[in-house]
């Protein structure tokens, strides 16, 4: 009925199909989160089967400091050590027998670059940990055997994919979207594939309604309106990137963070902060697409192909950026 009554109304718009190198990162963005969020479901159920094999592995509480606060074994737990140990001793008893000199042996002989202190972690929790016998965790160690296994395969299938995603964005025109500091080569090739042609719009609230991140708007009688939540009517895969690089630009970006304090002053959440910013990103993401510019940062240690570079994974040499 609302398409109908659109047609009748002579109100509808005419919108274009991606093609090219832009609807080739359409699909591969929407393909590698499909990855992302399967592999964050599968990384949540190893946690879970380390809980019942060896809860101490993720961490234990400190009260040194007059109060609880926990300490990583490894800084990062799916880093190549921690999964190393996870895939070959995820037994306490096995770590025990290794010992210190074990330990470093196995270090050096797999490159696990092991520090004095992680060791000496290693061992603490593996004296302090209270599992199981090996018989009888024979089933949840099979289970994660199989499930780092897998991991394994969607570590590399995401890094596939990533690595396209890079090659195709560097051809097109989103690769400006490179130039703004706190925007990765992800989250620049979501935004710009869900965006599309950005000539189809004549101005970036279009955009913003697109992403349904629209305020709705309440107005009763001849009073003044007042802003409620969003309004999620559009495109939730460009949304949900609309959020990602409002929730990083408020981290990383210089020249945005006094939009980020002003909006923290008046006492506005942070999600709604995160997306008030991912607006602001889609405002100057449609100016730099449509004019074919780079960001114009204010920052005196900021240069383009340093910022550009420094996020690259697989290439070396960033294109010219001199597309106007």
């Amino acid at each position: 009925m609302a398409i109908a009554h659109a047609i009748k109304s002579n109100k509808a718009t005419e919108n274009q199909l991606l093609n090219g190198v832009q609807r080739q990162l359409h699909v591969l963005t929407r393909a590698r989160r499909s990855e992302t969020r399967k592999r964050a479901s599968l990384r949540t159920e190893i946690r879970a089967l380390m809980d019942l094999i060896w809860r101490e592995y993720q961490g234990y509480a400190d009260y040194s400091a007059g109060r609880a606060r926990k300490i990583k074994v490894f800084s990062d737990f799916w880093g190549k050590a921690s999964l190393f140990f996870m895939e070959h001793y995820p037994h306490p008893a096995a770590v025990l027998k290794l010992g210190e000199t074990g330990l470093r042996k196995l270090s050096i002989q797999h490159n696990l670059k092991l520090r004095n202190t992680t060791i000496q972690k290693l061992l603490h929790v593996a004296e302090q940990a209270l599992s199981r016998n090996l018989q009888e965790l024979r089933p949840e160690l099979m289970l994660l055997k199989m499930k780092l296994r897998d991991l394994r395969t969607f570590d590399a299938k995401i890094n596939v994919l990533e690595q396209e995603i890079e090659n195709l964005l560097l051809q097109t025109d989103g690769r400006l979207l490179l130039t703004v500091p706190g925007l990765g080569v992800t989250t620049a090739a979501e935004l710009y594939a869900e965006i599309g042609d950005v000539s189809q719009y004549s101005n970036a609230n279009q955009l913003i309604k697109k992403a349904g991140t629209n305020p709705i708007v309440k107005q009763t009688g001849g009073g003044k309106g007042s802003y409620r939540k969003i309004s999620k009517q559009g495109n939730d895969h460009l949304r949900y990137a609309v959020y990602l690089a409002g929730k990083s630009l408020c981290m990383h970006n210089k020249d945005l963070k006094p939009f980020y304090d002003r909006l923290k002053e008046k006492g506005k959440h942070e999600r709604a902060i995160f997306v008030a910013m991912g607006n602001k990103m889609l405002k100057v993401a449609f100016a730099m697409l449509r004019d074919r510019l780079p960001f114009q940062s204010q920052c005196s240690d900021y240069h383009i192909l340093d910022e550009v570079n420094k996020k690259l994974n697989f290439n070396c040499v960033m294109p010219t950026l001199a597309v106007a």
